[in-house]
């Protein structure tokens, strides 16, 4: 059970680092920015990336309830 938490802290660290240097590369964090400035980026950014995701998984959900799709053999 160790080695899952150890896995999942090192996939929130590398999400993290993404967020900080999305951050960095946008210019909202920069060498003026206070560690409440960054956490506040970080927390912001990834609400975004979660809501993003629900409505993509509820578009792909409801379109796919309007149009099934066929299943594919392969032979």
């Amino acid at each position: 059970m160790g080695t899952f938490f150890k896995y999942i802290f090192y996939v929130v660290l590398i999400f993290v680092v993404y967020l900080v240097g999305k951050g960095i590369y946008e210019g909202s964090i920069n060498e003026t920015s206070t560690v409440n400035d960054v956490v506040n980026n970080i927390e912001n950014s990834a609400k975004n990336i979660v809501k993003e995701t629900g409505s993509a998984v509820e578009k792909s959900i409801d379109d796919y309830e309007k149009h099934p799709k066929k299943e594919i053999n392969i032979d």
